[in-house]
């Protein structure tokens, strides 16, 4: 979706709020010739001329970018109330082009059938001020998807920048430990290798997760837990690795040619229980969706009632 017409990306880079700037001025230089026509034609009452105007000129005197987006909206509405038969066609028009910009919910109240049955009694000019408040409805369901949407967008980006450092975090703890090790000459049996395996683990994790959320759409509520949710599959990815290297070396299930010698009196070589550590922390969420099942499993079944000859086997 572009909301690059119905609200700015505050917040996310200088040329974003350069562009939403002059947005903002176009867009309310044009309502101010609209209005001065509209103050010609004495069409509309001096309280709703000075409401319209008190906004538009409340833009230049906000300092906030969200601030002046605010009035315009309102002084926006308020023209809508007032304003000619062509002008409100041209508003229905703008408003319909950026109907897909509305969420899920307002889009079952502004359907495709709705909107157009506005705009035939914008045009056959029986738009009253019934018609004229539902328009004005449309405008304000528009600017607070777009609202909504820039609001998350900061968020998930603030979130996602967290994600990434750390990311490069643990991957940097990665790299000292393998240094640490090569010149340290530390053996595939040290307890220290401990350590690196769930380094290893919740490095997997962490970029399995991040790469998630960037393709993944969320609501304000879900991206706010995100951060304690990097977290925790983190931990679980260090976990599940040390898990998995362990399972390995007690060779329930022995890989002969992943041996530093022998299979039989050496043990697995350091390189590959990296790769299954690593491996283990990056698929954690086939964990995490089994366990899901399960759950839901076990709760469907227990909310399906017992059938008559279950009944009869429990009395």
């Amino acid at each position: 979706m572009n909301f690059t017409g119905v609200f700015p990306h505050v917040g996310v880079g200088d040329l974003d709020r350069n562009f939403s700037q002059l947005n903002l001025n176009a867009k309310s230089q044009l309502l101010r010739d609209k209005f001065k026509m509209l103050r010609q034609a004495n069409r509309a009452s001096q309280e709703m001329l000075h409401q319209i105007e008190g906004h538009l000129n409340a833009i230049s005197q906000e300092p906030n970018l969200i601030g002046q987006w605010n009035h315009y909206e309102l002084a926006y509405e308020g023209f809508i109330s007032a304003a000619s038969s062509e002008d409100l066609l041209g508003v229905v028009l703008s408003l319909r082009s950026r109907a897909e910009n509305l969420d899920l919910n307002a889009q079952e109240i502004w359907s495709k059938q709705k909107l157009g049955q506005l705009e035939d009694e914008v045009r056959t000019g029986t738009a009253n001020g019934m018609v004229r408040e539902e328009i004005a409805s449309l405008a304000r369901a528009i600017y607070e998807s777009g609202f909504s949407f820039v609001k998350n967008f900061g968020l998930k980006s603030r979130v996602l920048k967290t994600a990434i450092f750390f990311d490069v975090l643990v991957s940097g703890l990665v790299i000292t430990l393998l240094w640490f090790f090569e010149l340290k000459q530390i053996g595939p049996e040290s307890a220290w290798q401990t350590l690196l395996i769930g380094c290893l683990g919740a490095a997997g994790a962490l970029l399995r997760a991040t790469v998630q959320f960037y393709h993944s759409q969320f609501d304000l509520d879900d991206i706010r837990m995100q951060p304690a949710m990097l977290l925790f599959r983190a931990v679980f990815g260090a976990v599940l690795a040390l898990i998995v290297t362990l399972f390995i070396r007690l060779r329930v299930i022995d890989f002969p040619y992943l041996h530093t010698g022998a299979a039989d009196a050496t043990p697995f070589a350091p390189a590959a229980l990296y790769v299954f550590a690593f491996a283990s922390g990056f698929a954690e969420t086939m964990f995490f969706r089994a366990a899901e099942k399960l759950v839901r499993k076990n709760r469907k079944e227990q909310e399906t009632p017992p059938t008559e000859a279950q009944a009869g086997k429990s009395i």
